[in-house]
């Protein structure tokens, strides 16, 4: 489970992924943008490079305006922490900025919480992420 206290403004989440190589064991933590209107989490190359994540081969994306995209799915262990720990597949983005997208295909399979806290001086916004895995999933469907 990942639990973290925001910082105003409350726009945009991120949080650290690590991301494993399945075939070797190499493990990498990063910066990921929760994006609820993404439909898939992407990478930047050079994490697939440094980790040497297996290849699923190429495939096909359009672009909210309309733009075709064509990237490369790598098999990867992706993780918020070590209980929660998932095979996905995830996707290639030739970004230079080296922040990840966490988007629909992986957010599918989680809980969230979000709550505030006030206090006389304070108030705080606390939110909080937890893989409930595949099958959970497929028994709520």
């Amino acid at each position: 489970m990942l639990r973290l206290k925001l910082s105003a403004p409350y726009e945009q989440v991120y949080v650290y992924i690590s991301l494993e190589n399945p075939s070797t064991g190499q493990k990498l933590t990063i910066d990921a943008k929760v994006d609820t209107g993404a439909a898939v989490s992407i990478v930047p190359k050079s994490v697939v490079n440094e980790l040497g994540l297996p290849s699923l081969g190429n495939c096909c994306f359009t672009m909210a305006d309309g733009t075709p995209l064509m990237t490369e799915a790598q098999m990867c262990r992706l993780s918020f922490s070590d209980e929660d720990t998932i095979d996905t597949p995830i996707y290639v983005c030739n970004s230079e900025s080296g922040v990840a997208l966490l988007g629909m295909d992986v957010l599918r399979l989680c809980n969230f919480a979000q709550w505030h806290e006030w206090s006389d001086d304070e108030h705080s916004v606390y939110f909080e992420m937890e893989l409930v895995g595949e099958e959970v999933v497929e028994m709520m469907e």
